[in-house]
């Protein structure tokens, strides 16, 4: 089964793709292009393999009560909803593959503590911690530096690079905790941006809020369905989203090479 571009699953999903994943250029003669895959048809093809595919299923949306109370009280179309969340779901967790791998290399974990490093610039301190849960902490200036620097590849030895490429080790489960919680920002992070386009939500928000506390709920309760909650006895606490949000705040996400890579030339929507 393809989905019809009139299909109501598509109704969302061609929306978010249209006002954050679409990538426009005008040439000089005024004509408008998409430089980048249309998305929606993916979605539209791949659609019944990620039925199959996903950890959950219609029946755990369709009788959550809360989430269809709020589906209704923000006047959100259910079928598009589900479908949005089927695509941002199948979407986020193949652009963010390498956060769900039970084992890195020493290169790619360097690669991610770089990009922290380039992110995050104004290290004030690092702490280790011991098997016997001791800790010290270092916030001498000088003294990261130096760290920093001993931390470049090139100051390793040709044995040190032969490990740090291919040698393979266990994630803690500290970093699994922490990778999935990214991938839950990623997913809770675009369901926000949805909400926020104009005229999708009915919703008077506070002041300058940009989301209301019931839309904050209708996102936990969209994780929670889709198995993504790291505190399903208590799912529902705004705090969490927002710790989320803060957390994470500028993170960006891989591409997804599904989405960008594997779509073929010849497919349409009708």
């Amino acid at each position: 089964m393809i989905l019809d571009i009139d299909n109501p699953l598509l109704t969302y999903v061609l929306k978010y793709f249209g006002s954050y994943q679409a990538i426009l250029e005008t040439d000089e003669d005024g004509k408008t292009y998409l430089m980048n895959t249309w998305y929606p048809v993916g979605f539209a093809h791949w659609y019944e393999d990620i039925l199959k595919s996903i950890p959950f299923n219609r029946s755990d949306y369709d009788k959550h009560e809360r989430l269809q109370e709020l589906l209704t009280y923000l006047n959100l179309d259910k079928e598009s909803f589900w479908g949005l969340i089927l695509y941002l779901y199948d979407y986020t967790t193949d652009a963010c593959k390498n956060l769900l791998v039970p084992q890195k290399t020493h290169q790619e974990t360097y690669n991610e503590f770089c990009a922290f490093l380039e992110q995050n610039p104004h290290i004030e301190s690092l702490t280790f911690k011991t098997a016997n849960k001791k800790t010290y902490t270092i916030s001498d200036k000088l003294i990261l530096d130096f760290l920093a620097i001993r931390l470049q590849e090139e100051k390793m030895s040709n044995r040190q690079k032969q490990r740090f490429n291919s040698e393979l080790r266990s994630l803690s489960a500290a970093e699994k905790a922490d990778s999935r919680r990214k991938i839950s920002y990623f997913f809770a992070y675009q369901l926000t941006q949805f909400l926020q386009i104009e005229g999708i939500s009915n919703i008077k928000r506070r002041g300058k809020a940009t989301i209301s506390n019931k839309e904050k709920e209708l996102i936990l309760c969209s994780l929670y369905v889709c198995k993504f909650a790291d505190n399903p006895e208590n799912y529902l606490d705004l705090g969490y989203y927002n710790k989320l949000m803060k957390d994470f705040k500028g993170l960006s996400m891989n591409m997804s090479h599904k989405y960008e890579l594997e779509i073929h030339a010849g497919w349409i929507l009708k």
